[in-house]
């Protein structure tokens, strides 16, 4: 009866452990099953991050590539159509006697009205989301070079340029070593040229049939003829060269700023016979000016230091440069005797009264009474005068468009005024 009973215990038992291990086996199998699916899922997350974040990094990489496109495009603008100003002249573009210049106040111009007021963050609508951008390198930037040097001839500074060069007047001969060797050299019209009397402003380094040097001059060594005395020196050794008389000088600015906007103020010291004769100079000098060729501005001589002219053969220059030149014409003698005083916010004195029934530059506008150099209140209405006759003729229309300025600037304006002159005041005072 017991190995019966027990038999049976066995045997229940034994299906209680089978039970056990089957229900142990599908709950490992479950875990197993479980575990997997866990695995598939997370790996199916780990890919969709993965997508997510490319996705993001490409958005990125081409929200960057789209801004800098964006701002490429108004660079190429500024390229395009006002890449920068060169202003050649004499000692009234240089004002060597220490006077404001009005290049400067141009610059200043240039920079408060146009520069310094471009936003290209506010170009970007989520630029506030970006912060990775430095906005404050996004910037434009429009020199005004200042080409002005010594009382020089229309002929000498335009040697200087390029525009009719120098060339040797006698053969010339180049030893291999660097030594400093006479030259003597005239405008390639034949006329006399005396540069480096008061400064380089784009002659060195020059260069002659090839040969790159330095030209340079010696005050107090003359030649027989009371002429200046000027040497050649070549860079580099070499092997010794004849260079023949008629070689071109280039010089350093032959090249230089050839698509720069022009501004062009020769003839206080000649060398010119009348009015056509400075008008086919100035046109000469024009030439040379590869980009934007009908914009530029001339602007007359309000004295002559070297011929006996008169206020009549001035109004007769006036007259010619007008009628070649036009609105891009700026006589600044009839400037100063006329609404030269209001602008300066001055009234003329006694002295000034009679200057200006002669129809000349009186002294408040001079360095001195009998000077022929204009001073800083001169050059400040000049550098704003050209900048104003430059606006009227719209040659800052397209680059004002493309970066957005007529914008900013009626905001500054509604906001604050006298925010521009303020600015300018305080830079030129």
């Amino acid at each position: 009866m017991w190995d019966e009973h027990g038999a049976k215990s066995i045997i229940k038992n034994i299906l209680i452990i089978s039970l056990i291990l089957t229900l142990l086996a599908g709950l490992l199998i479950a875990m197993m099953k479980i575990r997997e699916t866990s695995r598939a899922y997370d790996q199916e997350l780990s890919e969709i991050y993965a997508q997510q974040k490319q996705v993001q990094n490409e958005a990125r990489q081409e929200s960057t590539v789209s801004i800098q496109m964006e701002y490429d495009k108004d660079m190429a603008t500024v390229a395009q159509y006002l890449p920068g100003i060169v202003c050649w002249g004499d000692n009234t573009t240089a004002a060597s006697s220490g006077s404001m210049n009005y290049p400067y106040v141009l610059q200043t111009y240039i920079n408060t009205y146009l520069c310094d007021i471009y936003d290209f963050s506010s170009t970007i609508e989520n630029a506030a989301e970006l912060p990775r951008f430095n906005w404050g390198d996004y910037t434009v930037k429009i020199p005004v070079v200042n080409m002005g040097a010594g009382k020089e001839s229309s002929y000498t500074v335009m040697g200087r340029a390029g525009a009719i060069p120098y060339v040797t007047s006698k053969d010339l001969v180049i030893p291999s070593t660097s030594l400093p060797v006479p030259i003597y050299f005239v405008s390639e019209s034949g006329r006399t040229v005396t540069p480096l009397t008061g400064g380089d402003a784009g002659i060195n380094p020059v260069t002659i049939n090839g040969i790159e040097g330095t030209l340079s001059i010696n005050s107090e060594d003359y030649n027989y003829n009371g002429t200046l005395r000027y040497y050649f020196t070549r860079s580099t050794p070499g092997e010794e060269v004849t260079v023949p008389a008629g070689s071109v000088i280039k010089t350093a600015a032959t090249d230089l700023y050839r698509d720069y906007i022009h501004v062009i103020f020769i003839g206080v010291y000649g060398d010119y016979t009348g009015g056509d004769d400075l008008v086919q100079q100035v046109r000469s000098f024009l030439a040379r000016q590869t980009q934007n060729p009908e914009r530029f501005i001339v602007i007359g001589p309000y004295i002559n230091n070297t011929y006996s002219f008169s206020t009549y053969q001035l109004d007769a220059i006036d007259t010619a440069m007008m009628q070649a030149f036009g609105s891009r014409y700026i006589s600044v003698r009839k400037y100063l005797v006329g609404d030269g005083y209001a602008d300066a916010g001055i009234s003329p004195t006694g002295e000034d009264v009679y200057y200006i029934n002669q129809n000349v530059v009186p002294p408040s506008f001079k360095v001195a009474s009998h000077s022929e150099e204009l001073n800083s209140r001169a050059h400040r209405l000049l550098g704003k005068l050209v900048f104003g006759r430059m606006q009227s003729l719209g040659y800052f229309d397209e680059i004002s468009k493309e970066l957005n300025l007529e914008e900013t600037t009626k905001k500054i304006l509604k906001e604050t005024p006298d925010y521009f002159e303020s600015i300018i005041q305080n830079v030129l005072k």
